[in-house]
Formats: structure tokens, C-alpha cells, sequence
């Protein structure tokens, strides 16, 4: 049996890691081009996802929620957990001119946990923390030159493998940490192209690549009401980041025959350097009423203080500009939810399962020509029970929308699928 559990626990892993190296998203979201792009969580996860990113008091012992490690407490002493899911999402991207669709299928999520005592739980993951892709054209007639065409594109993300560690303190109080790794490749470039022939095509382009640790913490505490009702409370809290990035830039000027491109001139060699990313601090406070086993409603609260996050390049030739003309306030997010749990001693199949339904809003951390963007959505979920109680497939649908049309706004669907067990792994068998 234990072998077992470590053959299983590392081709888990070596397909977390293979998974979570590809898990970029493939929509163009001209809002990703700024900073390090379109930050992901807490949206995550589909359970949670669906009580609208509400999760600081969320604990179960047959799912792992990785905004709180505090909640890896709730895993059961004698099982081994794996949480795996899948995102797809649908976006529409208009101005007052025009409309545009995408689509694109992702890894959400891809954990492991299980017990190292009985008052100590831990857990290993991988998920997007962040994604960047976009391709913007933009023509402008030129009296000399005829149309100026210029086009702004990038792709690529961060991901994170986390290693959680939970602690029961006491029965009613239990507190956590993350250890997490940072990586991935940005890539931008800006490319500059004429009707006439006398002028030469030209681009400038820039690799990012980020390797760097983070951590965060939580603590979750549950207080025993009358009639088997109680109040859960949840408070966690991510450390400001300061990254060191690496950084490799050049410019150059190319000819185009037919699809392929030959270089004719660097006007730039290629630079490498490090530079510094500035990332804040995230405080986060929730709280939730549970109606004994039948249901939860609770609050998520989290500020973040993104007014002084900066993006500072160490060299003298700063090719594209600190966060490319983006400005950033703080932001506030809350999100509402609530769960109709399942009954699991029910006789019918859908008393067996459990509803979720919620509602998020930020007030918006990026600011671009004046105008804030926040970010509104609404959320429904459900859980299919399979292998008598030991599994459940969850299912996740929202609906949002972020940004301005006098600029673009982006309205999104997104349907999450995932896939959460517990088994008992660590039981020793009596024979007879």
C-alpha cells in the first residue's frame, strides 16, 4: 500500500508540472498586456469558484482549498486527497464599433494532499497565477509612407507549484501555510510595418522570465453555535512580493517575402539584464453562517495594496516603459456565497448532491486612460456524487464582465469542471 502511495503521488506530480508548464491561456485579452497580465485567483477552482471565489472559511475533507491552507486541516487522517480540474471559457470582447469572440479550454487546478500526523496535513499543487495574451492592430494613415500598420502582441503567464502545510491547534482552531514557487516566460514585442517600400519593417521584442518563491498564510476557527449551527471565521494573508526578473530585450529591422521574416538590421543589440517586480501584499477576511449540515452562507472581504506595485527595468535603454503606461490602485474584492450541502444519508440521488450560487465584485486594481476597471460576476455550481460519497464531480458556470466599451469591455462565460476523491490510503488492515 504505501508504495502505491508514492508511485501515485509522483506520477501526480510529474503530471502537474507537465500540465502546469503548458496551462497558459489561449484567449487575446488586449487588458493581459499590462504588468505581469490577467491574475487568476481566487477563481480557480470550480468549488469554490461557483460561491463567487468565497473560500477563506471553505473547508471539506474530500476537496483541497488552496486560498486558506489553513483548511488542509479538514483532510482526514487516514486519506489520501487528489483535486484536478479543468476551465473553459468563452469572452466577447467589444467597443462601440465592433465585437469579438474567443475560446479557449485550461488547467484550473492539480493538487495532492494528505495527512503527515493527525494534527499536521499537507499538500502539493499547481495552478495559473497568471496569463498574458493579446495581438492588437492598429492602422493609421501616413501622408509619406501610406498606412502606418502597428501591432502589439504577446502570450505567456506565471504559474505556481505550492507546498501547503496545515496544523490543528486546537479542535476548533487550525492555522497554515503555502510555500510557493513563481515561474514562467512574457513575451512582448511591438512591430512596425508600412505600405510603401522604402521603409523597412522594424520590431521591438522582450522576454521576461520569472523564477522566484512566495509564501502565505492563513487561519481558520470555527465557533460552535446552539442546534448544531456554528460560524466559521477565515483570515489570511499573502507576503508583498519583490521579484528579480531576467529580462532580455532587443530591436531590430526585417524584410518579409511571402510568411517568412529575414532580419536586416539590430538597431538594439540583444540586452540581457534583471529587473524588479513589485507585487503587494493581500489581506483577506471571511466569515460564514452554517446551518448545521444542511447549509452556508459567508462573506469573503480581501484588499490588496496595488497603488505601490512597480515594475522597475536596470538598464539605461528601456525599450517598452514601466508597466507599459498602465497605473494601478488598490483594490477591494468581496464575494458572496452560499452552499446547499448534500445529504449524504439521503435516499434519492439529488439530495446527494450539493448546490453553491454566488456573486463577486473588485473594485479594480488597473487604471488605463483614466478609467478604473472593475470586475463584476455571478456564479452557480453543482456536485455529482460518485463511489458512495468518496468522489464528486463539480461543475461551475459565471458570468461577468470587466472593462469600459468606451475602451473595450470584456464580458466572459466560464464553465469549470473538476474532479475531487478522497480514498483511504493509510489504514492499517487486521488479518485473521
Amino acid at each position: 500500500m504505501k508504495n502505491k502511495a508514492y508511485s501515485t503521488l509522483f506520477m501526480a506530480m510529474a503530471m502537474a508540472f507537465c500540465l502546469g508548464v503548458k496551462a497558459q491561456n489561449g484567449l487575446n485579452s488586449p487588458y493581459s498586456q499590462f504588468g505581469i497580465g490577467e491574475i487568476k485567483t481566487p477563481y480557480t477552482s470550480p468549488f469554490t469558484n461557483a460561491m463567487g471565489g468565497l473560500s477563506y472559511t471553505v473547508r471539506n475533507n474530500f476537496m483541497i482549498n488552496s486560498n486558506n491552507p489553513a483548511s488542509y486541516s479538514a483532510i482526514d487522517t487516514q486519506s489520501f486527497v487528489f483535486d484536478f480540474g479543468l476551465v473553459f471559457d468563452f469572452q466577447f470582447l467589444s467597443d462601440n464599433h465592433q465585437t469579438y469572440r474567443d475560446a479557449n479550454g485550461n488547467l484550473s487546478h492539480l493538487v495532492i494532499g494528505f495527512p503527515i500526523t493527525r494534527w499536521w496535513k499537507t499538500t502539493i499543487g499547481v495552478l495559473p497565477w497568471s496569463d498574458l495574451n493579446y495581438k492588437t492592430t492598429i492602422v493609421a494613415p501616413d501622408s509619406t509612407l501610406g498606412n502606418t500598420t502597428t501591432v502589439f502582441d504577446g502570450n505567456g503567464g506565471i504559474n505556481k507549484i505550492f507546498w501547503g502545510h496545515a496544523f490543528n491547534i486546537t479542535p476548533t482552531l487550525s492555522a497554515g501555510f503555502n510555500a510557493n514557487f513563481l515561474f514562467g516566460n512574457i513575451n512582448r514585442a511591438i512591430t512596425y510595418s508600412f505600405d510603401s517600400t522604402y521603409a523597412m519593417s522594424s520590431r521591438k521584442q522582450k522576454e521576461t522570465v520569472v523564477r522566484n518563491f512566495s509564501f502565505d498564510m492563513g487561519i481558520q476557527y470555527l465557533l460552535p453555535l446552539a442546534s448544531g449551527n456554528s460560524l466559521s471565521f477565515g483570515l489570511t494573508y499573502s507576503l508583498p512580493l519583490k521579484l528579480n526578473v531576467d529580462d532580455k530585450a532587443t530591436i531590430y529591422t526585417f524584410s518579409t517575402k511571402g510568411v517568412t521574416e529575414y532580419v536586416a538590421d539590430t538597431v538594439f543589440p540583444t540586452e540581457s539584464y534583471e529587473s524588479t517586480l513589485e507585487l503587494p501584499s493581500v489581506v483577506g477576511l471571511g466569515v460564514a453562517f452554517n446551518k448545521a449540515d444542511k447549509w452556508m452562507v459567508g462573506l469573503d472581504l480581501a484588499y490588496s495594496q496595488w497603488s505601490g506595485a512597480k515594475y522597475t527595468e536596470n538598464t539605461t535603454k528601456n525599450i517598452f516603459g514601466d508597466w507599459n503606461g498602465i497605473e494601478y490602485e488598490n483594490n477591494c474584492r468581496m464575494a458572496l456565497g452560499l452552499e446547499r450541502k448534500s445529504d449524504r444519508s439521503g435516499s434519492k440521488y439529488y439530495q446527494r448532491m450539493s448546490y453553491r450560487a454566488g456573486l463577486h465584485y473588485e473594485s479594480g486594481k488597473a487604471v488605463i486612460l483614466g478609467n478604473r476597471l472593475n470586475d463584476f460576476g455571478i456564479h452557480a455550481g453543482v456536485s455529482f456524487p460518485v463511489r458512495k460519497m468518496k468522489s464528486f464531480v463539480h461543475f461551475s458556470i459565471q458570468y461577468g464582465s470587466y472593462g469600459t466599451t468606451d475602451q473595450v469591455r470584456k464580458q466572459y462565460l466560464q464553465l469549470g469542471l473538476s474532479l475531487s476523491t478522497s480514498d483511504t490510503w493509510f489504514k492499517k488492515r487486521k488479518y485473521e
